[in-house]
């Protein structure tokens, strides 16, 4: 039986236990920028307690999103599933033992590329698929040469994509027809203040751009407020407006995203059935459906997922992770998917596996919408699934390390030890959303999950142009390494 000066002795401990939590909390919480939300979660014992903060709040994921999306993929198609870009020809031309029946270098019939939304794809892959023809006596096809589609539905861009983003090659739509990553360059000249500004692009480049709306002024001026713009329209036609810094060395150069992929297809397939000597009497021509019955001739397979997921996440490619989506959601459904089948589908597979992500929102697979939502803790149940799970899938050695490579070869708040090449996670970057989720190794050498969301982050407006200029480190980065070490050194907090 307890006696009161046990009783009391409890009590006092309890106190001493609450007063030193509470201020745990409060010396973290101190280096937190004014206004900002922080969702944490970590376990130590596979789930069974889940330590951190707001764990049930809903946050915006940004690109650890990619992460659900790639642990899909890998339970569902397989780490060596190939994207297949297809070259077929009408039945009646091509023999029992696939050999094209040919006549005086004609051949009769339609011909097709199917292509599946290889996110890799390159020109050269495509020319080496039609050099397929022309190697096997083709000079001429009587027919015409299709383009199709059709294997992916609905639009291009996922719900909530930032518009002023989709001309950058960070939103480049992942359709069906992509090459070389539905992503060109141009280089502006503007070597004269208040005169003219030229551009220049790669050779056989089907884009259009317009300069002439632009001025050529000081970089006082430019940095004082008066912007490079730049409007697109549905054809591929590049707009300028606005004001440049003269530019009196070197152009400016610049990465911009293709609007549309279909006619930026149709133009680089025609350019290439031409260089390769072959005459296309009905032209080259865009269709969803096959024009009627169709043979496999020849095949361009894309790399492995394995190996196309260790760029996605290292790199945080979004084309790679919504065309995965997609391609997740079309094998899934057999047939043509949008993003909606698509979350639906990953969202099945996942359950499969015992990984539930409850009222979750995904909208995407790369994490670029804002109308994503998730908890902390749901994001720790499917880290966790990967941390037990890991020696099938070998998932988290496609990740980023900290210090080492990817996002987080140079992350400011991860350079130093302990948490040096301790810590392997994926970044999530959106405006105003900074987050980690991840493993890292412990001070007891024991890998452990741990979610780290920051959303809402707003500053001044010096605060905003010094990031911009990349002259200071992100000021929530010492709340992030406190964190961090916290879960390192094994302090088990939360917020109750």
């Amino acid at each position: 039986m307890l006696n009161l000066k046990t009783i009391t002795l409890t009590l006092c401990a309890a106190v001493m236990l609450t007063s030193a939590h509470a201020d745990e909390i409060s010396e973290i919480n101190a280096k937190m920028p004014s206004g900002a939300s922080n969702g944490v979660a970590y376990s130590y014992d596979d789930m069974a307690t889940v330590y951190g903060q707001n764990a049930d709040i809903y946050f915006r994921p940004a690109s650890t999103q990619k992460v659900i999306t790639a642990l899909a993929g890998l339970l569902y198609l397989g780490p060596n599933y190939q994207i297949k870009t297809r070259l077929l020809v009408n039945n009646k031309s091509i023999s029992s033992d696939n050999r094209l029946l040919i006549k005086n270098g004609v051949l009769d019939g339609d011909v097709e590329l199917e292509f599946r939304g290889d996110p890799q794809l390159k020109r050269t892959d495509v020319k080496n698929l039609l050099d397929t023809l022309r190697k096997a006596g083709v000079s001429r096809i009587n027919g015409a040469l299709y383009l199709n589609y059709g294997y992916f539905n609905g639009h291009d861009y996922a719900e909530g994509w930032s518009w002023d983003d989709l001309s950058k090659c960070f939103t480049a739509p992942p359709a069906s027809i992509i090459i070389d990553g539905n992503c060109t360059s141009i280089q502006l000249h503007a070597p004269t203040l208040g005169g003219k500004v030229t551009a220049t692009i790669p050779p056989k480049t089907p884009i259009t751009v317009d300069t002439s709306e632009l001025e050529v002024v000081t970089a006082s001026e430019f940095y004082g407020g008066c912007t490079l713009d730049l409007q697109r329209d549905s054809h591929n036609v590049y707009r300028f407006s606005g004001c440049i810094p003269v530019q009196k060395k070197e152009a400016l150069g610049l990465s911009v995203a293709i609007q549309d992929p279909n006619e930026w297809g149709q133009k680089i397939v025609s350019g290439l059935i031409s260089d390769l000597g072959i005459t296309v009497t009905g032209g080259v021509k865009l269709t969803r459906k096959s024009p009627g019955v169709q043979i496999q001739y020849a095949s361009y397979l894309s790399q492995p997922l394995h190996v196309m997921l260790k760029r996605c996440l290292l790199k945080s490619v979004n084309i790679i992770a919504d065309s995965v989506a997609k391609t997740i959601g079309t094998v899934y459904y057999n047939r043509p998917a949008n993003y909606y089948m698509s979350s639906i589908a990953i969202r099945n597979i996942l359950k499969k596996h015992d990984v539930y992500l409850g009222n979750a929102t995904i909208i995407d697979g790369s994490g670029l919408s804002p109308h994503n939502l998730i908890t902390p803790r749901q994001m720790l149940g499917v880290l966790e699934y990967i941390k037990l799970h890991n020696s099938e899938i070998h998932l988290m050695e496609l990740l980023p390390v900290a210090g080492v490579s990817g996002t987080l070869g140079g992350r400011g708040s991860l350079m130093k030890a302990p948490l040096l090449k301790n810590v392997t996670a994926k970044t999530g970057t959106l405006d105003g959303v900074s987050n980690l989720a991840g493993f890292l190794k412990d001070s007891k050498g024991n890998t452990v999950p741990f979610v780290y969301f920051m959303n809402n982050l707003s500053y001044d407006e010096k605060t905003r142009q010094m990031l911009q200029a990349r002259r200071i480190s992100r000021p929530h980065y010492p709340h992030e390494r406190m964190i961090l070490e916290a879960i390192y050194n094994n302090r088990k907090f939360n917020d109750r």
